[in-house]
């Protein structure tokens, strides 16, 4: 059944009851068992109508706050029907009759109020300023349900001109009934334009279905302050007519989309474009469904719940939990799968190019290691050229020789020489391994360890000092000392006994100082070095130093 149809056939349910309970009214056997039961079964009418347009507006009405106020309104319009129930039936002296007839200003002030309220919820921007508003409105409508109450003391709701008890028979208006009546038409009128306003509804052309009850309230008012016979003969239940005309105005605005509710959901669910989709309760039977979703078995269901989707033949199906049931929706992947299987051979060839371009550069970064190491090699070979043409040198004089004491005082020679070579080509390698081009005095410590030790050999007692082995400092200054002290140690190894060899650093510069026990006159053996400062200190001792300026650079 769609959804027009059941909203007439709802509408017509509630037609035929009023009318049921309004021909309960007009008929008035004079069985008083049956006019009993024919006012019974019209308050129950009613009170059945309001209780489940209660149950009506908390389920549908979207909006949490204006629902909370709408359903307070139907709960007030059920609180009055009991209060008039209460009245003709059960309270028959006139103090019950007249505390119940103030009750009824209870819900008459505040359903308007509830109403405007809602309306200012609906719109609300500030909700501490909307907070404010509604206190003030719910302040006036206390102060005026008060002096309804206090109406005895003052009478300016109501004018009596008997003496209590006061019967609602025999009375007149006063001004605050005005004010109230005002404040009534006031809220009501102020609710309608505020949700017309703002409204969403395209054009606003049905806005007129909440104004016509409206207005047959107000006629009605205007016709029961002036005691008009037809109204007291056709509508003279000003319970029944005012919560009908009240609920009329709220039920016109839900019906023209001025307070918005969650129906419609069939076909709005039908009508979802593109979307293949049904909703089953707990064991799979199928409530809503929308486009062409397939049947499934309910093995098929629980697989699908087990795992949250299932794809078979390029269509997926998903599954949510949701309240009281489930819901299933396919998805059409098919495309999806055939770019999928696309990126998946681009991403083969991808690393398959990947993989011969790790190659390349891993050749390329061997080719370029050999290209360095040759370099490398090729600078230690020119820098070490005149070592290495010394040691071809011995190699053949020691070939030549017979002498066992001259065989042993060249293979000396050779190994000091050969000892220099390793640990000169250690420092290079150390220098270009290094971050920032730099070496340390460890590095000359440990390299002049090893040639003193190799001075043994040719029966020279060598010694060394370096200050500050952690420092780091330029590799060429470094190179500079340890290439000093082998060619004092290659010029002087046939004329002398002993060396002591040190380095320290004075403020920026290295200075090298060497003392040296030999007979022979130094000064001519190293003329070839005019950098190098040499004074004879004593008989056989001698004093060699200079100075290396550090490069900038150097830590």
């Amino acid at each position: 059944m769609t959804y027009n149809k059941k909203r007439m056939l709802s509408y017509g349910v509630i037609l035929i009851s009023v009318l049921l309970a309004y021909f309960c009214r007009l008929v008035r056997p004079k069985n008083t068992f049956a006019r009993n039961f024919a006012d019974q079964c019209r308050n129950c009418i009613y009170l059945g109508l309001y209780c489940a347009w209660v149950i009506y507006l908390e389920k549908h009405v979207v909006y949490k706050k204006m629902r909370r106020c709408l359903t307070a309104i139907g709960c007030l319009m059920v609180f009055w029907f009991f209060v008039r129930t209460v009245k003709f039936h059960i309270f028959h002296e006139p103090l019950g009759e007249h505390i119940c007839w103030y009750l009824y200003y209870i819900p008459m002030i505040l359903i308007p109020v509830l109403g405007l309220s809602a309306a200012l919820f609906f719109v609300e921007k500030d909700e501490e300023k909307t907070v404010r508003q509604i206190i003030i409105l719910l302040t006036v409508a206390a102060v005026l349900i008060i002096s309804v109450f206090t109406n005895d003391l003052h009478q300016l709701v109501f004018r009596f001109s008997k003496q209590p008890p006061f019967s609602d028979r025999d009375y007149s208006y006063g001004i605050l009934f005005a004010v109230i009546q005002g404040w009534m038409l006031s809220c009501l009128t102020g609710m309608e334009i505020i949700l017309i306003r703002k409204s969403r509804i395209p054009g606003k052309k049905q806005f007129w279905l909440p104004v016509i009850p409206g207005i047959l309230l107000l006629g009605w008012n205007v016709g029961n302050i002036f005691h008009l016979s037809f109204i007291q003969t056709l509508a003279g239940d000003m319970t029944a007519v005012c919560c009908l005309l009240m609920a009329a105005i709220y039920q016109g605005c839900i019906v023209c989309g001025l307070i918005q509710t969650n129906n419609r959901y069939f076909e709005l669910f039908q009508t979802s474009g593109g979307l293949d989709a049904e909703i089953t309760d707990d064991s799979f039977q199928r409530y809503y469904h929308s486009g062409d979703f397939p049947k499934l078995s309910p093995e098929m269901r629980t697989m699908i719940i087990h795992r949250s989707s299932v794809q078979e033949q390029g269509i997926r199906i998903n599954h949510i939990p949701i309240r009281g049931g489930h819901l299933f929706w396919s998805e059409d992947i098919s495309i999806l799968l055939d770019q999928y299987q696309d990126i998946r051979e681009q991403q083969e060839e991808l690393i398959a190019r990947n993989r011969l371009l790790q190659k390349t550069y891993e050749k390329e970064a061997e080719r370029r290691k050999t290209e360095e190491q040759n370099r490398l090699l090729n600078m230690i070979q020119n820098q070490t050229a005149g070592q290495l043409e010394l040691l071809s040198q011995l190699m053949d004089e020691l070939e030549r020789t017979e002498s066992r004491e001259r065989y042993d005082l060249l293979l000396g020679k050779i190994v000091v020489i050969g000892t220099y070579l390793k640990r000169r080509k250690n420092l290079v390698l150390t220098q270009y391994t290094s971050d920032g081009n730099v070496l340390t005095m460890e590095d000359l410590r440990q390299s002049l360890a090893e040639s003193c030790d190799s001075l043994k050999l040719c029966r020279i007692r060598a010694a060394y000092y370096v200050e500050n082995g952690d420092i780091q400092l330029n590799a060429e200054d470094i190179l500079k000392c340890y290439d000093t002290f082998e060619w004092l140690a290659e010029r002087l190894s046939d004329v002398m006994q002993s060396m002591f060899y040190r380095v320290s650093q004075i403020e920026d510069d290295l200075r090298i100082s060497v003392h040296i026990a030999s007979e022979a006159d130094l000064c001519g053996l190293m003329s070839e070095r005019p950098d190098l400062k040499v004074q004879q200190e004593d008989e056989k001792e001698w004093f060699v130093g200079c100075s290396i300026f550090r490069k900038r650079g150097g830590r």
